[in-house]
């Protein structure tokens, strides 16, 4: 699958079923075996062992990491740190590169996602931002050496900041973007799932708290979560195997993980599906991984 862009593309048909009364025509999915899979788990129509996942979790030793026969799925809060990573290049260099035996996987939710919301904050606010970071930091610099104490406090706060939130007013964060985006068309298969079968669903799981996105008032992580299952899947039938899927994520909510451990009922969930373990990395995790 390297070097190749694949986004999903049902293969379901619509059939009509008279209604009895009006006469209208009823669209009627007739659906794609991926598709009934994944359903089969997420509707727990299929056997799922959340017991053994939570089990796993609760473990106090941590598999070690590994990028052998790794599925490499970004999230979208990750894309534009990726950017700003101080081993960016080293990342986008290995995982494009024939060492690395596993696959990169970018759901397509995630690419609207970061459209409407990430990337916005890099057109609307960027300079605005920069601005007014640097004119604080120039002031903080003045202070009276009798505020030392809170001087320091100041700018390790804005340390922080820019460590964490730098990318929004760095204005090379778009020339590195695209690099990262050349990057995903020649590595990354983009999966996308049918919405329709899955809109019931996002609601019934959101109702009994089930992740991921349960704390959110959309349904998108559902969807990065549906997109992520089928494209492992169609990994899975393109003959290549994988023994592990670790999403790069800088969502801390518990509707994904906990200091770092999966959800143990995504972990059950991808397990169900594909038999891998399921893992959540950070970017400097990922990196450690490097040879």
């Amino acid at each position: 699958m390297s070097g190749m862009h694949r986004p999903f593309k049902p293969s379901a048909r619509n059939s009509r079923k008279p209604l009895a009364i009006s006469g209208i025509a009823e669209p009627r999915l007739r659906l794609d075996n991926t598709t009934s899979r994944v359903l089969a788990v997420l509707n727990r129509d299929r056997g799922l062992d959340s017991l053994e996942a939570l089990a796993h979790s609760l473990q106090e030793t941590r598999p070690q990491r590994t990028l052998n026969k790794t599925a490499i799925a970004f999230d979208t809060n990750v894309l534009l740190r990726l950017g700003n990573h101080p081993r960016s290049a080293d990342i986008v260099d290995y995982l494009g590169s024939t060492s690395f035996d596993g696959v990169v996987i970018l759901p397509g939710q995630v690419v609207q996602e970061f459209w409407n919301n990430q990337l916005n904050a890099v057109d609307s606010m960027a300079a605005s931002i920069k601005k007014k970071f640097d004119a604080l930091s120039a002031d903080i610099s003045k202070i009276d050496e009798s505020f030392h104490g809170f001087q320091e406090r100041f700018n390790k706060l804005l340390d922080d900041f820019r460590g964490d939130f730098g990318y929004v007013y760095d204005e090379g964060t778009v020339r590195r973007l695209r690099i990262i985006v050349e990057f995903l068309q020649q590595k990354a298969i983009v999966p996308y799932v049918s919405r329709s079968p899955f809109a019931e669903m996002a609601v019934a799981r959101k109702r009994t708290k089930t992740p991921p996105g349960f704390k959110d008032d959309g349904d998108g992580d559902f969807y990065v979560w549906v997109d992520l299952l089928v494209g492992l899947l169609q990994v899975q039938r393109s003959g290549t195997h994988i023994e592990r899927v670790a999403l790069l994520s800088q969502d801390r909510k518990p509707d994904w993980s906990r200091e770092g451990v999966p959800h143990p009922i995504l972990a059950a969930e991808v397990k169900a599906l594909t038999g891998a373990a399921f893992e959540i990395w950070s970017l400097d995790q990922l990196a450690e991984q490097l040879p």
